[in-house]
């Protein structure tokens, strides 16, 4: 074959690989505008009590010039307790979490509830897979403490994405306000989930894919696959983290919370429910979820609440 069939060969091949690629990171992280996530069918169960509420609407611009929106739900009592839960990917805040927001408002919490980046009401033309939203939950945190306007007690609780989200925000230099994290079914990292879920539904092997993929990633969604690892972060934490996670979560594998749970440098448990898929913990054991979740906040926030 000659030499220069062979370069027009390798040329068509790497271009091949390159627009895989970009389909791959705009399959993944591109907002689907048209795309609207169906109710959980566990949120009828909670849907008259969530009517009944008063949610303000709150906002910032994130720093790199988003419109980011959220929900607020106030305590019942004047309190320095507030929850800030972070939903997963493709969800939007009250679909996350319609399950947990009576649990947490019967503690007394005052509950911010977020729409990520390119989720729900919030802008954003691409998902930021927890590392850029760790900058967005960081600028939440901040926009409670001006709005109230002193110390706080701040539990931050994420699902799934969310977990990452939360557990890389873990990794920066958080205010004193922030007491504890609740983990629920986070990833390791953005690699290692996109390498679990290419092979689950796709014959594209990731060796051939994801390392194009993520010299692209920078370019094309403002961040490097590479750099975003729960991993890392948690290493740095200093915040007490509860890892929660199901034994049969196959989108977000279950051996991803011992890793996480090893790695993590902060004062932390863990929490495996048996039978449990991708963020149905509370669902299938709400009552061991609450109990647990309850004893880890209690080591860490004031006013000691019991079931």
């Amino acid at each position: 074959m000659k030499k220069k069939t062979v370069a027009s060969l390798a040329l068509l091949s790497g271009m091949a690989v390159g627009f895989a690629s970009i389909y791959a990171i705009d399959l993944a992280c591109k907002k689907d505008s048209k795309q609207k996530s169906k109710p959980k069918p566990y949120m009828n169960d909670y849907l008259p009590w969530l009517q009944e509420q008063h949610f303000d609407e709150f906002e910032i611009t994130s720093n790199d010039g988003l419109k980011l929106k959220a929900k607020f739900l106030k305590a019942k009592e004047d309190t320095n307790k507030v929850l800030i839960a972070i939903h997963g990917y493709r969800s939007y805040n009250f679909r996350e979490y319609a399950y947990y927001i009576k649990f947490y408002h019967d503690l007394g919490f005052n509950i911010l509830l977020p729409d990520n980046r390119a989720h729900g009401e919030s802008e954003g033309k691409y998902i930021g897979f927890g590392w850029l939203d760790r900058l967005d939950c960081i600028d939440w945190i901040y926009k409670m403490k001006d709005y109230f306007n002193k110390d706080l007690q701040i539990v931050l609780h994420g699902i799934s994405m969310g977990s990452a989200t939360v557990l890389m925000a873990s990794g920066e230099d958080l205010p004193n306000d922030v007491k504890c994290i609740i983990s629920d079914c986070g990833f390791t990292s953005v690699l290692d989930e996109m390498k679990h879920e290419l092979k689950r539904h796709s014959r594209i092997p990731p060796a051939l894919i994801l390392p194009t993929a993520t010299l692209l990633s920078k370019k094309r969604v403002g961040y490097s696959f590479k750099e975003a690892s729960t991993i890392d972060q948690v290493k740095k934490s200093s915040t007490p983290t509860l890892f929660i996670h199901g034994d049969q979560d196959n989108f977000v594998p279950t051996y991803m919370v011992y890793d996480l749970y090893n790695a993590c440098s902060a004062e932390k448990d863990l929490l495996i429910v048996e039978g449990a898929k991708h963020a149905e913990s509370f669902i299938v054991n709400q009552e061991l979820c609450q109990k647990t979740i309850i004893e880890f906040m209690n080591n860490y926030v004031n006013d000691e609440t019991t079931l």
